[in-house]
């Protein structure tokens, strides 16, 4: 019975496709008897240029994280993602008590040494006088002398506390090092953070300050194109976020051992472009192109008219090649050989056989070939509906 139903499912279909087939047999033969119909193309005078693409990613050229040299909580974080900031302005402030205490306590012990240094000038200066009078002994002099050297010590000791004090609370201001965009904010304010110097994990990292006026376009162009980069080439770059801007830039750098990425190599090329109204950020995507071969004024013909082989490559070699076209004379086209060089596949240039102006034919092809395959696709299309059915029984 299925057997049965299946048979009475596709028996219409190869009918129906026979009786098709046979008409458009017929009509075959007719075309091939009428005259043939030819595409026309015309030779014209241009630029060719052969152009390597590539995914590329902005990166800032000069990117910095800020770390504070003190430990502490942060009273004060006057910066948002996105700022422009200049170098010295003040990112972060921490809680400043202990360093201020610190401060006071060793610009006291400064101002007791300096009074006691004074007050041990004066005495071996007048004990000076003594001793020259010899109204005391040399040894007492000597005394006297090293109460002055100890007091001038105290001194030198006291002012170095003091500027390491100073310093320490310094600390606790932590400022731009540079001008540039903030990138990224790590901490809140009322957040305790720890030294970036005297931590073992390296510190609490606070924010990410790059200069954006210049950024760099890392991509990665293919092992087969990468001969013809040179560094130096100028590049166009267009960033996913601005369709309608192009910037332009300069390759600087091109590495030197390649990457495996999804079994592709790649060799990794950084192209450096000015960005002075900051349109491009941080890990934008961007598509980049870079012109390997740029040829003015030639003759151009669309690869389509040739009829042996395509000629030249996407290498930009400058490769010579015999082929043949169709050139239309009057309202008959006759075989012509000319000589092809640089081709991107598209369109081939002329360098001899044709002029500007010239028009070359390609014969048309049959209609045939896809209606039998929308034929085909139907009767594949009721085999698979015959045996559904079939299975539901």
């Amino acid at each position: 019975m299925k057997r049965f139903i299946l048979f009475l499912l596709i028996f219409p279909l190869a009918y129906g496709g026979f009786h098709f087939w046979s008409q458009q047999k017929d009509q075959t033969k007719g075309e091939s008897k009428a005259e043939k119909k030819y595409k026309e193309y015309r030779v014209e005078r241009g630029m060719f240029q052969m152009i390597v693409s590539a995914d590329g990613v902005v990166q800032p050229i000069k990117r910095i994280e800020i770390k504070s040299k003190a430990s502490g909580q942060i009273k004060a974080l006057p910066i948002e993602e996105g700022a422009f900031v200049r170098r010295g302005v003040l990112i972060a402030k921490l809680d400043q008590q202990d360093e201020e205490t610190a401060v006071a306590l060793a610009q006291a012990e400064l101002d007791i040494a300096k009074a006691e240094h004074k007050q041990s000038r004066r005495m071996f200066i007048r004990r000076k006088e003594l001793f020259r009078k010899k109204i005391i002994s040399e040894e007492e002099q000597d005394q006297i002398g090293l109460q002055l050297a100890i007091s001038k010590g105290k001194v030198i000791q006291s002012k170095t506390a003091l500027d390491r004090a100073r310093e320490r609370l310094g600390d606790a201001i932590v400022r731009a090092p540079i001008s540039g965009m903030i990138l990224q904010k790590y901490v809140e304010e009322g957040q305790i953070i720890s030294s970036g110097v005297s931590n073992v994990s390296g510190g609490t990292p606070i924010a990410d300050i790059a200069n954006m006026q210049t950024v760099h376009i890392e991509a990665g162009i293919d092992e087969i194109d990468i001969g013809q980069i040179k560094i130096g080439q100028d590049a166009r770059v267009q960033a996913e976020a601005y369709p309608d801007l192009s910037f332009s830039g300069k390759i600087i750098r091109i590495s030197p051992e390649a990457k495996i990425e999804q079994n592709v190599t790649l060799f990794d090329v950084v192209i450096k472009v000015e960005n002075k109204d900051n349109k491009l950020k941080s890990g934008m995507n961007t598509g980049i192109q870079i012109t390997i071969v740029e040829k003015k004024d030639v003759l151009l013909l669309p690869v389509a008219a040739l009829r042996i082989s395509e000629p030249g490559n996407s290498k930009g070699e400058n490769s010579k090649n015999k082929t043949e076209v169709l050139l239309k004379a009057g309202t008959q086209f006759s075989p012509l050989e000319i000589t092809s060089g640089l081709s991107d596949f598209k369109n081939v240039e002329v360098l001899t056989g044709l002029s500007e102006g010239d028009i070359v034919g390609v014969v048309m092809t049959s209609r045939l070939k896809a209606d039998n395959d929308r034929l085909e696709e139907r009767m594949k299309s009721g085999r698979r509906f015959g045996g559904g059915k079939s299975k539901k029984k």
